[in-house]
C-alpha cells in the first residue's frame, strides 16, 4: 500500500485478491493522506468486517441526520437548554452526578446496543434494559438507582424541548426503595447511653450529638456549620439538603445544645474542623479513613440493629417535638421538612393517647 500522485490529488495504489486497486485520498496535502493511507491499512488488518467497520468509525464519525441529537450531544444539550429556562441553579455535585449517569448511560449504549447513535432512538426497551443492568449487572441499591433513574428522567425531560422525536422513556422505571428499614430513634435510655458513649470516645462526637438531639440537624450541617451562624441564641443556617430550594432554618438554641456549644474552643470558621474536614472530601475519604466512624460510639453504647446511625438523632428528634405536642408545621419548620409526608415518617411516636382518646369518643357517641 503506497501513496502516488495524480494531478494535483494524492491517490493509495494497493494490491487485493491478486488485483491492483486505486482509490483517491480527495486531498493534495500528503500529510492528510498518509493519515487516511495508514487508517485504511489498520481496518484492513482486523480479523472481521464489523471490526474493521469499527475501526473507520472512529476515524469518520457518522453525521447526524437533520434534526437529530448525537448520543454525545446530550449533555451539552441538557445544559444550555436548562441554563435557557433558568434550571441550571444545582451545585457542583448534583450536576456532576447527573452528568456521570448520563455517560455512563451512553458508555453502555454503545457497548451493548451499538446501533443507537441518538437521544431520539432511546426508547422504553432501551432504557429498561439500562435499568436491569443497574440492578442485575452493577448490584446497585434501589437508592442509588432510584437517583441515576431520576436524574436521566430530569435530562431527558429537558431534552424533549430540544427535539421533537425525543420522548422521555425513564418514567415509572424508578425501582422501589427496598433497601432497608426506615431509620430508628433512639428510646430515651439508648439516648442516655450514646451521649455518655460520645464523651469517652472524644473526637468531638459529644458536642455533635447534643446538638443534633437538641435541633435535629443533620449530621453534614452540624459537621460544616460555622461560628457566623451561631447568632446569639438562634442558629441559623440553610441545610445542604434544601439550599437549592432556598429553604433555611432558624433554631433557638435550649438546654444541652448551649452547653455543647460553650465548651468548644474557637480553632477556625468551623465549629468542628476535624468533621468538616471529612465531609468536605467524604467522596474520596471514608468515615473509617478519617478515624470518625460513628459506629465507634454506637458499639460503645451497646446499640446494634439495622436503622440505628448517626441519623438517628434526626429521628429521636422529630419522635420528641411529636411527643411534646408540636405540631406538624412547627416539626417541619424545624427540621427542614417541605412536606407533611416526610415530617410523619420521621414522627416515631404511635400516640397512642391521642388514638386512644378517639377511639373512646367514638364508642361513646
Amino acid at each position: 500500500m503506497k501513496l502516488t500522485k495524480r494531478g494535483k490529488i494524492w491517490w493509495i495504489d494497493y494490491r487485493a485478491g491478486g488485483k491492483r486497486h486505486r482509490q483517491s485520498t480527495g486531498t493534495a496535502d500528503k500529510a492528510v493522506a498518509r493519515a487516511f493511507m495508514e487508517q485504511i491499512d489498520v481496518a484492513r488488518r482486523m480479523p472481521s468486517f464489523e471490526a474493521a467497520v469499527a475501526v473507520l468509525r472512529q476515524f469518520y464519525p457518522e453525521e447526524a441526520p437533520q434534526g437529530m441529537l448525537p448520543l454525545s450531544g446530550i449533555w451539552e444539550t441538557y445544559t444550555r437548554l436548562a441554563a435557557a429556562v433558568g434550571k441550571d441553579k444545582l451545585s457542583h455535585d448534583t450536576l456532576r452526578g447527573r452528568r456521570n449517569h448520563v455517560e455512563r448511560l451512553v458508555a453502555w449504549i454503545s457497548e451493548k446496543r451499538a446501533t443507537v447513535k441518538f437521544a431520539e432512538h432511546v426508547t422504553g426497551p432501551i432504557a429498561a434494559g439500562f435499568a436491569e443492568y443497574l440492578g442485575q449487572d452493577l448490584k446497585l441499591k434501589t437508592k442509588t438507582r432510584r437517583n441515576i433513574i431520576g436524574d436521566l428522567s430530569t435530562v431527558w425531560n429537558t431534552l424533549e424541548k430540544a427535539s421533537a422525536g425525543v420522548r422521555n422513556p425513564w418514567l415509572h422505571l424508578a425501582p422501589p426503595d427496598t433497601d432497608g428499614r426506615r431509620g430508628m430513634a433512639f428510646e430515651r435510655d439508648q439516648e442516655r447511653a450514646v451521649l455518655e458513649a460520645a464523651k469517652k470516645v472524644g473526637k468531638d462526637w459529644w458536642p455533635i450529638c447534643a446538638i443534633m438531639q437538641g435541633t435535629g440537624l443533620r449530621y453534614g450541617d452540624v459537621a460544616m456549620m460555622e461560628w457566623s451562624e451561631i447568632q446569639g441564641d438562634v442558629i441559623r443556617l440553610k441545610p445542604n439538603k434544601t439550599r437549592r430550594h432556598g429553604i433555611s432554618v432558624a433554631i433557638p438554641i435550649v438546654g444541652a445544645v448551649r452547653e455543647a456549644l460553650d465548651s468548644l474552643v474557637r480553632r477556625g470558621d468551623f465549629l468542628f474542623p476535624l468533621h468538616a474536614e471529612y465531609y468536605q472530601n467524604k467522596k474520596s475519604r471514608s468515615q473509617k479513613d478519617a478515624g470518625l466512624a460513628f459506629r465507634e460510639v454506637l458499639d460503645l453504647a451497646g446499640i446494634t440493629g439495622e436503622g440505628y446511625s448517626i441519623h438517628s438523632w434526626r429521628h429521636t428528634a422529630a419522635t420528641r417535638l411529636a411527643e411534646a405536642g408540636a405540631d406538624i408545621e412547627t416539626r417541619k419548620r424545624i427540621l427542614g421538612h417541605t412536606e407533611d409526608i416526610t415530617a410523619r415518617r420521621y414522627d416515631h411516636d404511635e400516640h397512642l393517647d391521642e388514638t386512644r382518646a378517639a377511639l373512646q369518643h367514638m364508642l361513646a357517641s
